[in-house]
């Protein structure tokens, strides 16, 4: 019997992805157990996960596990150096891509950078007014997590420029990236290199996040989009990412959401299809 991990809590996400995944491996004859963040352990040279004395989840006795979330911030640094002692391979997504792919701006330092628009990160306002007095428009925002807050639009002549950036940069680095079209931007799942279907996006000025102000609509995408997201995924794997919501306005790549992304209930209220149900096929006797 193929067996599955499941890590994460239904309090902490935005989307219901966690029941929603147990519900389609189990279908499909899979052992599945969800365990929460904190509650792993290391106990005399055994990582496992203990719910109470009766439930115990040990790492190595599963096909794969996935983690969904990041769970307390407080205790994620030692969760993370703990799982990463257990075989990557093991992982839906890897502790490295957790550790270091997260942030929108280290992707463009991979091989995805030919996706990628234009891209300035720093804290030094002085340095990121600058890049904007050069010209063009750009889009300012969060390294990581914005859920469609904290999004601008920015050029040289804006009057609130400076205290835009003060603000994006009062706690954490911010983001300049190249403002490019984005008439049809769309939603892509991927997993184990294979795209499973996309929505398009319809916004509200800059607002992308379907949680936010946008809203969803089916597309009928192109070759071309196709087999850029095709090469995408395929990268994607390489990195360690094999399960995740990727955001394209043709021919860029604008995000890569691999914690816990908004897209199955989109598409299911869209299509009437719950997609989770073609995941268990794709990883089941996968070679890694």
């Amino acid at each position: 019997m193929s067996t599955l991990l499941l890590i994460g809590a239904e309090r902490e996400s935005h989307a219901d992805n966690l029941e929603r995944i147990e519900s389609a491996f189990l279908s499909s004859g899979w052992k599945v157990v969800i365990v929460s963040h904190d509650e792993l352990t290391l106990d005399h040279g055994r990582l496992c996960y203990i719910r109470n004395s009766d439930e115990i989840a040990v790492l190595d006795t599963f096909a794969w596990i996935w983690v969904l979330g990041f769970g307390s911030r407080s205790t994620f640094l030692d969760r993370m150096q703990l799982l990463h002692t257990v075989d990557q391979c093991r992982f839906v997504n890897s502790i490295d891509a957790y550790l270091l792919y997260h942030n929108k701006a280290t992707l463009a330092m991979t091989t995805l950078s030919k996706y990628t628009p234009d891209t300035v990160v720093s804290t030094n306002v002085d340095e990121l007014v600058h890049h904007v007095h050069r010209g063009g428009r750009w889009i300012a925002k969060p390294t990581a997590g914005s859920f469609g807050r904290d999004v601008f639009e920015l050029q040289s002549n804006d009057p609130n420029l400076t205290q835009i950036l003060e603000h994006l940069t009062r706690n954490d680095y911010a983001i300049l990236q190249q403002r490019v079209s984005t008439e049809r931007e769309q939603r892509w799942y991927i997993a184990m290199g294979s795209e499973l279907g996309a929505y398009q996006k319809v916004k509200t000025g800059l607002r992308g996040n379907v949680g936010a102000t946008s809203s969803a609509v089916n597309c009928d995408p192109t070759d071309q989009e196709r087999d850029m997201v095709r090469s995408i995924a395929s990268e994607l794997v390489d990195l360690g990412i094999r399960a995740c919501a990727i955001d394209i306005a043709y021919p860029y790549l604008l995000d890569v959401n691999f914690v816990n992304p908004g897209w199955f209930q989109t598409m299911e209220n869209l299509t009437g299809k719950n997609f989770a149900d073609e995941l268990p096929s794709l990883f089941d006797n996968t070679s890694r």
